[in-house]
């Protein structure tokens, strides 16, 4: 993060908008999915007989269902990624392709419209695409195939039913279609622009032939479509009878209204909550995958008034070579980041309506904008820089009175050949720590998938050539502050056969950064063979490390940032850390400044507090130390500033 560029706060002037020239934030994008005048005179009238009782009445249905389907594709999914991790999303949209109810970031409806008329689709039609440079931003990388079935009730189309999920492979250079070095999208898998898979109720099997063609794992891939398909079926049903209950006008007219109640929520309760203002913020990736010596740059300007917050990514680096292109828009940045403001207006539900109150733009060629064929692999990593750099900009907005960062999502993935020949790869999706709060010590091992989970050690087993070895926290690995950050995961597998690693992961070189005094997070990363004389670090994402029978491998996930001054953490809860395995001795003394003495009680270990060595410890550390920072990056960021390779601007901590 860097110095807010424009003082803040800057009054209630309105900002100007005119620069950006897109129809992106037009309300009910009348423009960019034109409907009769009259179907807009039937859903107005049927808004206004809404009263708040049928209101919730709307909402809940429309959520069971989701429910509902979501809970049928566990139950018959094929792919581990999505029944045991639950990397998967469903959701309704209007026939505008706005979301109604809990925000589904990861694809909308928006592709079937622009490649399909509405005069075109017909009951029992299901579209399915992943190509990303078709996807209007909302997916993307080509493993998340996303299906969309229009909902049909009183002779019109009512709504759109959409699932999407992380399949296993869909070719590409990688098993597992997740490249973290490819240079292009056509090294990364096939790419299935918006087609028909079912029509009028029959199956295209033309499609889904090609479709199932392209994978390593058809089984799998197979099982999954028709699991998101049974989903799909399931919303529409559950639509339809409630279209029936309480008519198709009030069901539609209803979904508008949930969408003006988030916008009205947000606008008059949350937005009064952030003063108005300006202010810069940058984060970095640790690499691109293909140029591990030079970290990639994502920047926002942050602009708030009374009526809106714009966030301004032009700053950002130029798209890059390898696969953190993240190929999103101005609404996919939004319903994203859009959770934050729930914060200051608890109980609120995100849809669509986050919309009307904010607004985010990226300049074309950015990596926030690429071009086809950019390669877009590994855009998880710059999404969660993005809300990195958002969350730095709301830092400085606030007085340090946020969440410190967190990093969480991290995979792994060994994979090879089983005595047939055939490919087996097991991949797994893992949390790491979140930022402490200020009130509160961050979480430990957070995943940012909602509901996800991880592997259970019998499943691994029974199903991979491998051991688990070991599974616990990762200590020392959250940051310092008067509330540590959350600490990662740590986990150890043994290899039952010759195969390779591949991590997919950023936060192996930067820290997770503290925030009003508190420090960075330990990062994390990968070691082969960890305490033996053929020891590798496995650091940056990385897709094809050769390892042998019986080699162990050891992953790391980072931990959180730290929140406040590090010495005004209570020592009884430094003493609990340590006494729990979470912190070290060393730790405690060095950043914490309590001196903790050990003896055996027994056949355990205790530890107590040295209380005239804590207090003289601690005001050595204070007469010495620096003065603490607003954010505080963690070493490695100093390093690089050092070198030349990156630029921030260090913001002291007030007062």
């Amino acid at each position: 993060m860097t110095r807010s560029k424009v003082a803040s706060p800057t009054g209630t002037k309105t900002i100007d908008e005119a620069r950006f020239l897109t129809p992106e934030f037009e309300p009910f994008r009348t423009m960019s999915f034109p409907r009769p005048a009259e179907d807009w005179r039937r859903i107005n009238a049927a808004k206004d007989t809404i009263d708040p009782i049928t209101l919730d009445v709307i909402e809940g249905a429309l959520e069971a269902a989701i429910s509902e389907a979501e809970a049928a594709v566990e139950r018959s999914a094929r792919s581990t990624i999505i029944r045991e991790q639950h990397d998967y999303r469903a959701a309704i949209n209007t026939v505008d392709c706005d979301s109604v109810t809990h925000v589904s970031f990861g694809a909308t409806a928006d592709p079937i419209r622009a490649f399909f008329d509405i005069e075109e689709m017909s009951p029992g039609d299901i579209f399915i695409y992943n190509d990303v440079f078709h996807a209007h931003g909302t997916i993307q990388h080509l493993p998340d195939y996303c299906l969309v079935m229009p909902i049909f009730a009183g002779n019109h189309l009512r709504a759109f039913a959409q699932i999407y999920g992380h399949t296993q492979d869909v070719g590409g250079t990688v098993v597992g279609s997740w490249p973290v070095t490819s240079r292009s999208i056509f090294e990364e898998g096939i790419q299935v622009p918006p087609v028909r898979l079912w029509s009028a109720g029959n199956r295209n099997a033309d499609v889904y032939s090609i479709i199932l063609r392209n994978t390593r794992f058809p089984d799998a891939l197979s099982g999954d479509i028709e699991a998101f398909v049974g989903a799909c079926r399931i919303i529409a049903r559950r639509f339809e009878e409630l279209c029936q209950r309480l008519g198709a006008d009030v069901v539609e007219g209803g979904m508008y209204k949930l969408i003006d109640r988030c916008a009205d929520s947000l606008k008059h309760v949350a937005l009064p909550k952030i003063p108005n203002g300006k202010w810069y913020a940058e984060d970095f990736v640790d690499s691109d995958g293909v140029d591990n010596d030079q970290p990639v740059k994502i920047a926002v300007t942050l602009m708030k008034d009374d009526e809106k917050i714009i966030l301004d990514w032009t700053g950002s680096s130029e798209q890059v070579t390898g696969p953190i292109n993240f190929a999103a828009t101005g609404r996919f940045i939004v319903k994203w980041l859009g959770g934050y403001l729930k914060q200051f207006a608890k109980g609120v539900t995100i849809n669509e309506g986050i919309t009307r109150v904010m607004r985010s733009y990226h300049r074309p060629g950015s990596i926030m904008a690429p071009r086809r064929p950019a390669a877009v692999a590994n855009r998880s990593q710059t999404n969660l820089r993005n809300t990195s750099a958002f969350s730095g900009a709301l830092a400085q907005a606030l007085d340090g009175q946020i969440v410190a960062d967190s990093n969480t999502l991290q995979i792994y993935g060994y994979y090879g050949k089983l005595d047939d020949g055939s490919d087996f790869i097991l991949r797994e999706v893992f949390g790491a720590g979140s930022g402490a709060r200020p009130y509160a010590d961050g979480t430990d091992a957070v995943d940012m998938v909602p509901n996800a989970r991880n592997l259970p050690t019998e499943f691994i087993e029974q199903n991979f050539p491998v051991i688990v070895e070991r599974t616990s926290l990762f200590a020392d690995s959250g940051g310092p502050g008067k509330f540590r950050g959350g600490l990662g995961y740590l986990k150890e597998i043994r290899v039952l056969r010759d195969g390779y690693i591949l991590t997919c992961c950023d936060r192996t070189a930067f820290g997770c950064w503290g925030v009003s005094g508190g420090q960075a997070g330990k990062p994390g990363g990968s070691i082969i063979n960890p305490g033996r004389g053929d020891e590798r670090l496995v650091q940056y994402s990385r897709d094809s490390v050769p390892v042998r029978k019986g080699d162990i491998v050891r992953v790391t996930t980072p931990g959180g940032g730290g929140f406040g001054d590090p010495l005004e953490r209570v020592p009884q809860a430094v003493h609990l850390d340590v006494q729990r395995g979470l912190v070290s001795l060393e730790s405690a003394a060095r950043d914490y400044g309590v001196v903790l003495t050990k003896k055996l009680v027994g056949r355990s270990i205790v530890y107590e507090i040295d209380d005239i060595a804590t207090r003289k410890l601690k005001e050595e550390i204070l007469a010495q130390r620096d003065p603490l920072l607003l954010i505080e990056r963690g070493p490695y960021a100093v390093r690089m500033r050092q070198a030349g390779r990156i630029k921030y601007d260090d913001i002291p901590l007030a007062g």
